[in-house]
């Protein structure tokens, strides 16, 4: 038996034995206030494991059948099934009980459950027999397997389904990367809202195609500005668009011109302003596909989401050489409460719990896999781009801002160099001083080791190279391969060292130094095994700790 069908006879056995626990779950009465909530929380994994069974495994174009999907992806499905099935083998064993008293029509095996038919009438077929044995079940089953139904044990249960339904969602969003951009009709079907995908695959729609000609810069007003961080380019203040009868709180990146769009604006040549303008314009663009909203902590513990803020667009400001990113401030901050970076909450000085130091991290590091399996790169990954933003009294979430060109991972790229030393501090060897490689993944995660290690030691680049950075802030390039080496040098001592593994343990330190020496991608398939190696040996890697 091949793979495929291995992991379709689990998934059909978590199929029929999820339609017995529901309509068992429904004749409970003692779920009090949580019975609407834990009724409505089976009949969405049940939804998604029906959806997943129906676009994964589907006879004549299901994804898992595609020839482009490896084989270590179709294994991890089947790790995730074999996980999930585990976690309802208890009642699976109660449904399969009493298999003589139930009418011979639907006296079936185990087996047979196991090869359920993808068929609407054979899926029709099933649930009556999961029916029927419920029924049967519910008149002779005693206290004690009655007690597998109580509230606790389903709050259990659906913690594990949501665990492993979560981690089949992160793998199907790495799928759709092998099988093909999907089209926005996709990302708008009811299939891929049911399986949780409508966000990540609008953002893989969207990265392959090119923003309507009509898309432009914003041309209402930025009303009552106000810095957030001096010398992180953050502001806050309210967009008021044109008509005068829409108006929303932001917080506004600043983006300063570089010196080929300054002389071509001072020139007022209008064609080439436009051609440099063109990568902001699509930045934003781009950045407008759907973001992950109300993020909780059990999201950023063992989830896999992306910590990002809604784009509004862009404001052009060639008097004042530069451009502003508008992003939705969240309601968090309407009550006036400033707006942090994570440079800045370091640079104070005040350490956090433990527990709070691995979930920025971890939030982290699920953001930059929800970007690379979104198709996406992004570029500048520093603690100046990581947003701070509070949600209690003492603690706060990371929200990744600070986008250099958020782009298909296959798309050239302008090797620009770069003369400022403090950025260069969190970048790769093939994108330090002038980049010698266009940008790749693995940029990427070599850029979040340098941030995770600012979170373990709780100190900046800034403030471990202070007196490098006072005496040289540009970089001449024909030095800096001989800069690079001691600045890697030097960080790579701090992420072998005895203190990062002081504060945070071994298994956070084994993590930092898997980020540092990150193994380069060739190609798309490459790239998608290594958001995989991402998801193990980094994002999880992390869970643990995150729920100190």
């Amino acid at each position: 038996m091949d793979g495929v069908s291995t992991a379709l006879e689990i998934i059909n056995l978590i199929y029929t034995t999820t339609i017995f626990i529901r309509d068992v779950a429904q004749e409970v009465k003692d779920y009090g206030d949580a019975k609407r909530d834990i009724s409505e929380r089976l009949e969405h994994e049940l939804v998604f494991v029906e959806t997943f069974t129906d676009v994964c495994f589907g006879e004549e174009r299901g994804f898992l059948r595609d020839s482009r999907v490896r084989e270590s992806v179709k294994r991890d499905v089947t790790h995730c099934l074999e996980a999930l099935s585990k976690a309802l083998a208890a009642y699976r064993a109660e449904a399969w009980k009493y298999a003589g008293a139930v009418p011979d029509m639907v006296d079936e095996t185990a087996d047979e459950l196991g090869k359920v038919n993808l068929k609407e009438e054979s899926k029709k077929k099933w649930k009556n027999v999961m029916k029927a044995r419920y029924q049967v079940w519910t008149k002779k089953a005693a206290p004690l397997q009655w007690a597998l139904f109580g509230k606790e044990g389903m709050e259990e249960l659906l913690a594990k389904y949501s665990e492993w339904t979560d981690r089949l969602r992160q793998t199907l969003s790495i799928i759709l990367l092998l099988v093909g951009t999907p089209t926005l009709e996709f990302a708008a079907s009811t299939q891929a809202k049911d399986l949780g995908v409508k966000e990540v695959s609008e953002r893989q729609a969207r990265v392959a195609s090119a923003p309507p000609p009509e898309y432009c810069a914003l041309k209402g007003d930025l009303k009552d500005p106000t810095n957030v961080v001096p010398g992180d380019g953050l502001i806050k203040g309210t967009y008021e668009d044109e008509s005068g009868f829409d108006s929303a709180d932001v917080v506004i990146e600043i983006r300063s011109y570089d010196e080929a769009l300054s002389l071509a604006i001072s020139e007022r040549n209008h064609e080439e302003a436009t051609e440099l303008l063109e990568p902001l314009r699509q930045l934003t663009w781009l950045l407008q596909s759907p973001v992950d909203s109300s993020l909780s902590e059990k999201d950023a513990e063992e989830g896999y989401r992306m910590h990002t803020l809604s784009c509004l667009g862009f404001i052009d400001e060639p008097a004042k050489n530069r451009s502003l990113i508008l992003y939705r401030a969240p309601s968090v901050l309407s009550s006036g409460q400033d707006v942090s970076t994570l440079h800045s909450c370091i640079s104070k000085g005040q350490r956090p719990m433990l527990g709070n130091r691995f979930l920025v991290a971890r939030a982290l590091t699920a953001t930059l896999l929800a970007v690379h399996t979104s198709g996406w790169v992004h570029k500048n990954i520093c603690s100046r781009s990581v947003l701070m933003l509070p949600r209690s009294n003492s603690e706060t979430f990371p929200y990744l801002v600070g986008w250099d060109t958020a782009r298909q991972i296959d798309a050239g790229t302008s090797l620009h160099a770069f003369f400022e030393l403090e950025p260069n501090l969190y970048r790769h060897a093939q994108r330090f001083g002038k980049p010698s490689h266009k940008f790749s993944n693995e940029h990427d995660v070599y850029s979040l080791g340098v941030v995770l290690l600012e979170i373990g030691l709780w100190r900046t680049m800034s403030t471990v190279f202070e007196r490098p950075l006072a005496k040289n802030p540009k970089i001449e390039t024909s030095q800096q391969h001989a800069l690079f080496t001691r600045v890697n040098g030097m960080i790579q001592d701090m992420a072998n060292g005895a203190d990062l593994k002081r504060e945070m343990g071994e298994k956070y330190a084994d993590v930092v130094k898997s980020c540092l020496t990150w193994d380069a991608v060739a190609n798309q398939e490459e790239a998608v095994e290594s958001s995989m190696r991402l998801r193990k040996e980094v994002v999880d890697a992390l869970t643990a700790g995150a729920k100190l």
